[in-house]
């Protein structure tokens, strides 16, 4: 290489040298190296022309001297400096690795790239894009681009820079007229179309919003798919499927956001597409002090070229408070690589083990906080399969059901039923979650899990959001009379109540019995139906669910149940439900998701139930089995008064209670 008044040019022989090398990182140099290179654009066309060529054939020289970025959040270099809004695009050193892998294959294959949040990649894959309309030859390369989002709103509104389309508009604005052109003369923006059109080469871009007609009838060199891990349900698999017809190569981005959904999916199945990480942990404005903590003491990860910040070395009083403030969130501080800058982020206001997990640390389930353990899930998924028939329930004034088979019918069996569709001749549990049933897109659903008793397994499940709890009451007795009399137990809370009421005026008698310790009129222990959920009973409830499943005494068939138990974590000292965990980003009002994992829920009630009843072996009859208004039944009412009046000695300890040894309780609720 050879340099000219302070600029360089190629001597004969050295066309192959890496340009992109001499380009200066640090931020001061980087400018005015920028204003070197335009200053001689200005005065030299053979020079234009040749940058325009340098350009075209690195991507990475592009970005580095002639990109800019938005920044509005404040931010610091390597230096201190506080750097202002609009910054120079100076690429780090993980996105230079990333920049060139994708380069290589786009175009011709599916390109995967799993990011910690705020690593610029959307930046990148926009300027990507706006590199290939810009220097594309005409005549011999046509490029048509098409750039989604969740919403039309967040591809394209111009006054948003966070938009896609927008971050083109703010480029070009910046990007010198003897490289881009004038618009409206050179290129056109049409805001009508959301389209970016280049009439030097008539390469196209256009923005579209996520849905199964996404680029519908279009041709194109490649497709970038923004944050499709929050692409709404449906519309996430609807994208992909769509532009699946229309590009050989989608560029697929995403922050990981729950262990469902397309992206989730994608990321995880064995396929030819290329996958990328983007980590926090190679940023170099947020791996500084990089660190594990060692016995309770942070240990730098490399102290001679990455070094502890003086207030983490010693840790000083505030930051020794700091690490007692994560600990009592939840945050388990020996569990991975931290940083100075990581615990900031983990101990700001609206932070939780769940989200720090899914958005930095690229954990899609956040499975560091997860309830249920992996020697559950290993066991669950062993035996998870579609029900044997799905079947519609009816029942008359007097609660007789009539169940027919029906493909689409909301009772899900795993059982074989004879040729009158009745069950085997077992004992049954039946456990019931509520909601309010008045249906949407945010209300929870009511659940009924069936156990078969004698078999140890899950035989059935209903699941609806468009019954009201006493209709609901009816339909729960329904299957139960149909289940030869099953014992049913419920959550009381909530909604439970006006479930509670129908039960008590239906007057089935095998209905599950918690014990309230502490009455307010009699110092007595007093049997009390339904289960009663708070902060201490959950924890028996899942711990109860999680054991039995793993140690292999329970069969879970469902796959909706399954899914719905990865989507429990713990926050603090709390079990809560992902949607709520999530509450603070995604929704407000009542329905932030308290009530939702409806199934896991309600199959933990018919765990708790399951230990309270002796199996009925095939062929016995059952003691709840009597004649209305025979002797039977009257004697067995005035037993049930008679303990009720003199007290008794049941013991209120759940299975779980016994194997831990607990003194235990049942839950301590009104009924």
């Amino acid at each position: 290489m050879q340099v000219v008044r302070g600029v360089f040019c190629w001597a004969d022989g050295e066309e192959n040298v890496d340009a992109y090398s001499i380009v200066p990182k640090d931020f001061v140099e980087n400018l005015k190296f920028r204003i070197r290179i335009r200053k001689r654009c200005e005065e030299d066309a053979d020079f234009r022309r040749a940058m325009i060529q340098l350009c075209r054939e690195d991507v990475l020289w592009f970005f580095s001297v002639f990109c800019w970025l938005h920044e509005p959040r404040p931010a610091k270099d390597e230096q201190g400096r506080t750097l202002p809004e609009v910054i120079p695009f100076i690429p780090w050193k993980h996105q230079e690795e990333l920049v060139r892998e994708i380069r290589e294959d786009l175009g011709f294959e599916d390109i995967g790239v799993e990011k910690s949040r705020g690593e610029g990649m959307t930046w990148i894959a926009m300027l990507m894009a706006l590199h290939d309309w810009i220097f594309a030859v005409p005549g011999t390369r046509l490029v048509t681009i098409a750039v989604v989002s969740r919403t039309m709103e967040m591809c394209d509104s111009p006054s948003d820079i966070s938009s896609l389309m927008a971050k083109l508009d703010f480029e070009l604005r910046r990007l010198p007229k003897w490289m881009v052109g004038e618009k409206d003369v050179d290129y056109k923006r049409l805001l009508k179309d959301h389209t970016l059109r280049n009439l030097r080469n008539d390469c196209l871009i256009t923005g579209y919003a996520a849905t199964g007609e996404v680029g519908s009838g279009g041709r194109y060199t490649y497709v970038v798919l923004d944050e499709l891990s929050k692409f709404d349900a449906g519309n996430d698999s609807d994208a992909l499927t769509s532009t699946q017809a229309t590009t050989k190569s989608r560029l697929i981005i995403g922050t990981p956001y729950g262990s469902q959904g397309a992206y989730y999916s994608i990321m995880h199945k064995a396929s030819s597409m290329k996958k990328l990480v983007l980590r926090w942990e190679d940023n170099p404005t947020r791996n500084r002090g990089l660190y594990r903590m060692v016995n309770g003491i942070p240990v730098a990860v490399d102290p001679a070229t990455n070094p502890f910040p003086a207030h983490y070395n010693p840790p000083t009083p505030e930051v020794i408070e700091l690490f007692s403030r994560l600990r009592k969130n939840g945050f388990r501080l020996e569990k991975r690589v931290r940083s100075p800058w990581y615990d900031h982020e983990c101990d700001r206001a609206d932070a939780n083990p769940y989200k720090i997990a899914q958005e930095l640390d690229r954990d899609y389930g956040g499975s560091l906080y997860k309830i249920f353990t992996d020697d559950f899930f290993i066991a669950a998924r062993a035996v998870v399969r579609a029900p044997f028939l799905r079947a519609s329930v009816v029942f008359d004034e007097n609660l007789k059901p009539t169940i027919n088979p029906a493909g689409d019918g909301e009772l899900a069996l795993w059982m074989t039923l004879d040729a009158r569709h009745r069950p085997p001749d077992h004992s049954y549990v039946v456990g019931v979650d509520l909601s309010t049933g008045i249906g949407g897109v945010h209300t929870s659903n009511s659940a009924i899990e069936i156990i078969d008793a004698v078999t140890r397994e899950q035989v059935g499940e209903l699941v609806t959001n468009t019954t009201p709890p006493d209709e609901f009451a009816d339909l729960a007795v329904a299957i139960s009379n149909w289940l030869g009399n099953a014992y049913l137990a419920w959550e009381i809370n909530g909604p439970g109540a006006a479930f509670s009421a129908r039960i008590k005026e239906i007057g089935y008698p095998n209905v599950y019995l918690r014990t309230k310790l502490f009455d307010a009129r009699r110092r007595k222990k007093i049997k009390q139906p339904g289960w009663w959920t708070d902060t201490k009973s959950k924890e028996v409830l899942f711990s109860e669910l999680r054991r039995i499943v793993a140690v292999g005494d329970l069969k879970l068939h469902s796959d909706s149940l399954v899914k719905e138990c990865e989507q429990y974590i713990r926050i603090g000292n709390t079990i809560k439900h992902v949607v709520n965990a999530r509450a603070s980003d995604e929704t407000s009002g009542p329905d932030r998701g308290e009530n939702h994992g409806d199934r896991v829920i309600a199959m933990g009630i018919a765990v708790q139930a399951l230990g309270d009843r002796p199996v009925k072996l095939p062929g016995q009859v059952s003691p709840e089995k009597v004649e209305p208004n025979s002797i039977e039944e009257r004697d067995r009412a005035y037993l049930n008064l008679l303990q009720d009046t003199l007290g008794d000695d049941w013991d209120e300890r759940s299975t779980s209670d016994l194997m831990m040894g607990s003194s235990g309780f049942r839950g301590s609720g009104p009924f």
